[in-house]
């Protein structure tokens, strides 16, 4: 023991050891006060609100008769990124309760509608704090309402399903969610695939309003013989079929409801059902809810026309005279803005009244190089030198471009600095077959650099190569080639004596 003190005393100072002392202190005293029984001085809240449920778990029957759902955890909803969806959690059940009114009923609705809370609070949502982005989702719904509404009636299915990609991506075939699902009916890559729509380095036709319609129709109709119920078949839609499957199995119920109160499926798919009732509800009969000021966008109308492999949107609008955009807004699907090099007659959409245009102008179509010029301003530190090296110009180049004579340059000075790029013109000059001028028809033009290029000059690097090899030969070899044309000098003059004379004789 007295070693020991010594030990204490010589490593430890003397507040640190005073310190030490009332903490071992505080810990014996709080082990007293936690093995202290408990005095009910007031209500304890806790131990009431977890009795009940502890009786109830005591009095229930066991796990093999029991029958009920297991009810979500009402704080389950708030891991979601979405506020609307942590406010949701706090509203009650999903019990679904008929339409509010006669008019309701009766109207024409071919897709099955139910009210609850949580279809009246997206009513809410999107008449309110939504407004804005849904008047733009109505104003662009117009564009294609009427050609997916075909479809569906084409193949027997609900037309208030064409509100789906309302609630998808507002009807924006361009738009990419953080899963990679694209498009106006946001198809993953593989499902895409699945139903017909390719996808590749130059065309994603999940962007293709039409085609990806026909792939979003025959998805449904499958969903639904699958289900048999479009609430089902439309969870299926955003969840997957085989999530589906698992919730209606480890539920014990084919109703879409009943399954949304359990933990089965996600808080997304949970209100996906009810945002697409409030959806069709308000796009069916708009003034009913506020929205009578909206500008509808024309309805999606084109002609097609057939244009050679490689050929780029900026080509077919100066054909036809209009700007890049109206012609790329009708051809989303072509990811590089020309159509694919591995296609020699492609079908392009155009303007209504441009086709004759386009197939009268666009073999008059040549490509050009052009100079143009981007801006760079001098920063500290920075030289001719080193800017030159930048943008990988010469200095002579890089001089002339800004009519300067001498390499000294000031801070915050602008310099033009030019660049080579690929533009179109309109010629009026015949049309040649001639693979050397630059001609629409002729060329596949591609981001890419072409491979035949490459090739010829590596052959002519070979070229080179061979007649270095001819130059630099044996001396054996050029004593065989020196006679020969010795021999053709001294027979060129002498048979023209002999040819004379004989001819005198003769």
């Amino acid at each position: 023991m007295h070693t020991h003190s010594r030990i204490f005393r010589v490593t430890l100072p003397l507040w640190p050891r005073h310190f030490l002392i009332l903490t071992v202190a505080v810990l014996v005293l709080g082990s007293f006060a936690a093995c202290a029984p408990l005095e009910h001085h007031g209500p304890a809240v806790s131990t009431v609100e977890t009795m009940p449920s502890r009786e109830k778990q005591r009095n229930s029957p066991p796990p093999e008769e029991k029958s009920p759902l297991a009810k979500a955890d009402p704080h389950a909803l708030n891991l979601a990124v979405s506020p609307e969806i942590r406010e949701l959690s706090q509203l009650s059940a999903w019990d679904t309760l008929p339409l509010l009114d006669a008019e309701e009923e009766a109207a024409p609705y071919d897709f099955p509608l139910a009210m609850n809370n949580q279809v009246e609070y997206y009513l809410d949502y999107f008449q309110n704090r939504h407004r804005k982005t849904f008047a733009k989702w109505l104003a662009r719904s117009s564009r294609y309402l009427p050609m997916i509404k075909k479809e569906l009636s084409l193949a027997g299915l609900p037309e208030d399903l064409a509100y789906l990609p309302m609630i998808e991506s507002g009807f924006n075939p361009t738009v990419s969610s953080h899963a990679s699902a694209v498009g106006t009916w946001q198809f993953m890559r593989a499902t895409g695939k699945s139903y017909g729509l390719e996808v590749n380095k130059y065309v994603d036709e999940r962007r293709d309003p039409v085609k990806s319609t026909k792939a979003a129709v025959a998805y449904l109709s499958n969903l639904y013989k699958q289900f048999d119920s479009w609430h089902l078949a439309v969870a299926a839609y955003n969840a997957g079929e085989g999530r589906i499957k698992r919730a209606m199995k480890q539920s014990d119920t084919e109703d879409f409801w009943e399954i949304a109160q359990s933990q089965y499926i996600h808080s997304e798919t949970k209100l996906y059902v009810p945002q697409l009732i409030a959806a069709i509800m308000i796009a069916k009969d708009p003034e009913k809810y506020g929205f009578d000021d909206i500008d509808y966008d024309e309805p999606l109308e084109y002609d097609t026309v057939r244009v050679p492999r490689g050929t780029p949107i900026k080509a077919v609008a100066l054909a036809c005279n209009l700007p890049d955009e109206e012609i790329l807004a009708l051809n989303r699907h072509l990811s590089k803005a020309i159509t694919p090099p591995s296609e020699a007659d492609y079908p392009l959409r155009v303007p209504p009244g441009t086709k004759e245009s386009v197939i009268e102008n666009l073999p008059k179509v040549r490509v050009v190089t052009v100079t143009k010029f981007n801006t760079h301003v001098v920063k500290r530190g920075e030289t001719l030198t080193t800017i030159r090296k930048k943008y990988k110009l010469s200095k002579t180049t890089l001089l002339k471009a800004n009519n300067l004579e001498q390499e000294r340059l000031s801070l915050g000075q602008h310099l033009r600095i030019p660049y080579q790029t690929t533009d179109y013109k309109l010629s009026d000059e015949p049309f040649h077959l001639d693979r050397n001028v630059a001609c629409i028809p002729l060329l596949s033009l591609s981001v890419e650099p072409s491979g035949p290029p490459v090739g010829k000059k590596k052959k002519s690097r070979g070229l080179t190569k061979k007649k270095s090899q001819k130059k630099a030969a044996s001396p054996s070899a050029k004593g065989k080639k020196s006679p020969v044309k010795k021999e053709k000098k001294k027979k060129s003059p002498a048979p023209l004596p002999k040819k004379t004379g004989a001819g005198k004789k003769g």
